[in-house]
């Protein structure tokens, strides 16, 4: 008989319901569930204990805790151990450990495999210690025998919230060049840029190609970015620095990190278009330009 303790007793439900299922999956194993109908599930294993116990109740376990106690576990660590304690960032970071659960595999800051996944580490801890006759609280369970699986969440719990910096880093670096654009008077009304990855040609209003030297003489030197984002000296800067009324983009790739924040920053003030649209531009301009 094995005997397991919770300390809600919706988990409890939830666990015996699962615990059922994973019963009713087998012809070959003899296991009699009781719920108590609180917090206690009792399991009596008629015969084949090892196979019964790493068959279905390790699985059982396991899968209860990923799907019911990790969250909790993930906003614990996040709230104690981080001190991040307003709900909303809580629950962006958490956001963020999600998406790195779900690479846990190949963890793309380091660059390393991992070794064992989340429920290989919950396995092996349950193996060696599950047994017959055996009464415990998986509260207690998880605090003192899953070490190395509440690392890996703490792994992932800063990797989390290394990207959420980075990201509010980000938001703040956008809205100091979205103001400033905003109260700067437009040095040219239009600007043409052409983006043939990896690079940006800027033409003016008249299709003019401008050189990078041009470019260059053309960036405010008291660009207001006094924080630890790069802004980038070949593109962004001399274009906040023109701060044009319209920005033409012409691309194919709309989802480059560069127009992203391109978008980010001139919002309205950017129209996408097509690559070969420039050259449908052009010649139009040309025309006009013989009409005239």
């Amino acid at each position: 008989m094995i005997e397991i303790y919770f300390e809600q007793t919706s988990d409890a439900e939830k666990f015996f319901d699962l615990l059922q299922e994973k019963v009713n999956g087998t012809t070959r194993l003899y296991l009699q569930l009781k719920y108590d109908g609180n917090s206690l599930v009792t399991i009596d294993i008629d015969q084949c204990v090892d196979e019964a116990i790493s068959s279905c109740v390790a699985p059982a376990i396991t899968q209860f805790i990923l799907r019911f106690i990790e969250d909790r576990l993930l906003l614990s660590i996040i709230s104690g151990t981080f001190y991040f304690k307003n709900e909303e960032e809580q629950y962006q970071i958490l956001q963020l450990t999600h998406s790195f659960l779900e690479g846990e595999r190949y963890d793309y800051r380091s660059g390393k495999k991992s070794v064992m996944s989340r429920d290989a580490l919950i396995m092996n801890a349950l193996l060696p210690f599950l047994k017959d006759n055996l009464s415990f609280s998986l509260t207690s369970f998880v605090t003192f025998r899953l070490k190395r699986y509440m690392e890996r969440l703490n792994h992932y719990v800063e990797l989390a919230i290394d990207e959420y910096k980075l990201e509010q880093e980000y938001q703040n670096f956008v809205q100091i060049l979205r103001d400033y654009v905003a109260e700067r008077e437009a040095k040219w009304r239009i600007v043409h840029l052409v983006h043939r990855s990896p690079d940006f040609l800027f033409f003016d209003e008249q299709f003019r190609h401008v050189t990078k030297k041009e470019l260059t003489q053309l960036i405010d030197r008291n660009l207001p970015v006094s924080q630890p984002m790069y802004i980038d000296s070949s593109v962004l800067a001399p274009l906040v620095s023109i701060a044009p009324e319209l920005v033409y983009v012409y691309t194919s790739c709309e989802d480059d990190g560069m127009i992203q924040t391109l978008q980010n920053v001139f919002q309205e003030r950017l129209r996408f278009c097509k690559p070969t649209d420039f050259a449908d531009a052009q010649t139009a301009m040309s025309i006009n330009d013989r009409s005239t």
